[in-house]
Order: structure tokens, then sequence, then C-alpha cells
């Protein structure tokens, strides 16, 4: 049997880039394809996908899928050459297609797209968990990665600036995202008072100042969206605020 490659955190190099292109297009054919054999490359993600959604990242492995499916770890390999392949394929296929386009003007298209995000990493906070090992090859995610650039190339940015904007967007909602995985709620409600006793004003003016204010000791789950929120937010003012690119650049 082919050695499982190791989780998230391990030293393996990554696959082929090829490979993984090739496989997550095929699982994505499968959607609407007639028919099904009893194992396909499709059937083997969904299985994956909902063992995660339901036990956590650390519960995945080629035999526990197998299991699922009532077949051996060997036959898997027939259609997923690995582990880490599988990791691809499922981030790809449980982000699935990006919001429709609303025409409702291109900041707020960009805004719709960022809660949209949001919402899947909370359906399924394991994705954040996979690193990021090429840039988007699979459908769906090229499919997320259009649908921010399109808006973005209507905001008057120049087209050199494009994939910078939408790389920096969906980095930083992925990571803040990864961020409100790993927060201990004990500690971040204790997090104001924990500043308030132990700095000394002279040495952090500014943050004693803000010691026990909102956002410093939010014990909510969702005390990182107002985060996000405001980064965008900054983000597209000075977007809007900025010199329109010249026609030649083709965004106007």
């Amino acid at each position: 049997m082919p050695r499982e490659p190791r989780g998230p955190s391990g030293s393996t190099a990554p696959p082929d880039l090829d490979t993984v292109a090739d496989l997550l297009w095929r699982v994505d054919a499968e959607r609407t394809a007639e028919g099904r054999a009893r194992l396909t490359p499709r059937r083997i993600v969904d299985a994956a996908v909902a063992v995660v959604d339901a036990d956590g990242l650390d519960a995945l492995s080629m035999q526990r899928v197998a299991t699922e499916l009532g077949c051996t770890a060997m036959a898997l390999y027939r259609h997923v050459p690995g582990r880490e392949h599988l990791l691809a394929a499922m981030t790809d296929t449980a982000g699935g297609r990006p919001p429709a386009a609303t025409g409702a003007g291109w900041r707020a298209e960009v805004e719709a797209w960022v809660d949209a995000l949001r919402s899947t990493y909370r359906a399924h906070p394991w994705m954040v968990r996979v690193p990021t090992v090429s840039a988007p090859v699979g459908p769906n995610q090229l499919a997320w990665f259009e649908a921010l650039l399109s808006p973005l190339a209507r905001s008057g940015a120049a087209r050199d600036e494009l994939i910078p904007l939408a790389t920096f967007i969906s980095g930083a909602v992925r990571d803040l995202a990864r961020v409100a995985t790993e927060l201990d709620p004990a500690g971040a409600a204790s997090y104001g008072r924990i500043l308030a006793e132990r700095l000394d004003p002279g040495n952090f003016p500014t943050l004693c100042a803000l010691a026990g204010e909102a956002g410093l000791d939010e014990e909510e789950d969702g005390a990182v969206d107002p985060i996000v929120a405001c980064g965008i937010a900054r983000l597209l003012d000075g977007i809007e605020k900025s010199p329109p690119a010249r026609e030649e650049d083709g965004n106007r």
C-alpha cells in the first residue's frame, strides 16, 4: 500500500500540482455526471468531508474513509493518490461555488464575498487548517478567485494590483478565521483585565488606554468578525479614495 502522507503539520513535500489539479477537476465533473460507479473520486471526497465535519481534521485517514465507504484503503488509492491530494480535493469541494454577482456595485460585491467566505469557514472550520501549498487550481477555488477579482476590476484599481489585492483579502479572511478556531474563550474573556493589571502606562500608553474596551475582552464566538469587517472596510476605503487607474490599464 502507498505510504500515507502525514497530516497538515507534517513535513512531507507537497503533491505534484498537475496531479492535484487533475483530481480536483475530475471530482467537480462528477457533480453532474449521470450514474455513479460504486467508488469514484467524488464519493471518496464527499465521505472524507463528512468525516472531518463530524469529527475534525485529526480524524481523517484513508482507512477511516474506506471504512465509511465499506471498502479497503487500497481501493481508495486507485482513485486518489494520497491523503494530501484528498485534502486538496476536500477543500475545493467543501468550499462550493461563490455567491453570484448582485449588480449592487463593486464594493458591495466584495463585502458579500467576504461574508460568504466567512460563512464557509464557519460551516467547515477544518478548512483553515489545511496548508495552502499553491495558488488556486481547483474549479471552485478558481470560481471564488474570479468572483473577487471581477468587482475589484471595476473598482478603479490598476490591473497589476488586482491579484495582490484579491490574494491579500482572501488571505486575511482565512487567517482570521483560523485565529477564531484557535482562540480560547476563557483566555479571551480575561485578556483586557490581564493587560490592565500588568502593563505600565509609561511604556504602553495606548494599550493601557484600550485595555478592557470592546475588542480586547470579547467572549462571543464572533469576536473576530468585527476585526475582519474593520480591516476590509478600511482597505476598500483606500481603494475608493485612490486615483483611478488610467484607461490604458483597462480598469475604467
